[in-house]
């Protein structure tokens, strides 16, 4: 299955000189494929089983095969906020501000989808939120403005 995000995503997230400093691991001022896979990799499939974890354990549980390749926005948002805190806490490291306050967002939303019910955005998983009377409700909706 496809990971929630990149490591262009992350890196993007770390900005050039970040992904740097946490990515290459033996010091030659470049992250090759190794580096790559043993820190940045490493924490985008972490990153995507806190997410899977969410929403299976959602009720009713989500596709993850559906929600891996959907694309969805939030769940890309979350995977690289998790991603790049896992990644920069790597060695014991002080993580920016930033990165600890995003990442503990990405976690509280995380929670609200698994324990209260919270639904993903853009991502329809059958529930009455999404569906009513079998029928997807953007078309319900479609159909009162033509």
């Amino acid at each position: 299955m496809p990971e929630y995000c990149t490591a262009e995503d992350v890196r993007n997230r770390l900005t050039a000189n970040g992904y740097l400093n946490v990515g290459d691991l033996d010091g030659d001022g470049s992250v090759d494929g190794d580096e790559v896979a043993a820190s940045i990799t490493s924490a985008i499939e972490w990153a995507g089983a806190e997410i899977d974890y969410a929403l299976i354990n959602h009720q009713p549980p989500y596709s993850l095969p559906v929600a891996r390749a959907s694309g969805n926005i939030f769940l890309r948002s979350r995977a690289i906020d998790c991603a790049a805190w896992q990644v920069t806490t790597n060695g014991g490291r002080d993580v920016p501000s930033s990165f600890q306050s995003a990442y503990e967002r990405a976690v509280e939303m995380l929670e609200g989808i698994r324990d209260r019910g919270n639904e993903v955005p853009g991502l329809n998983n059958g529930t009455s939120i999404w569906n009513a009377n079998g029928r997807d409700i953007f078309e319900i909706q479609s159909e009162a403005f033509t």
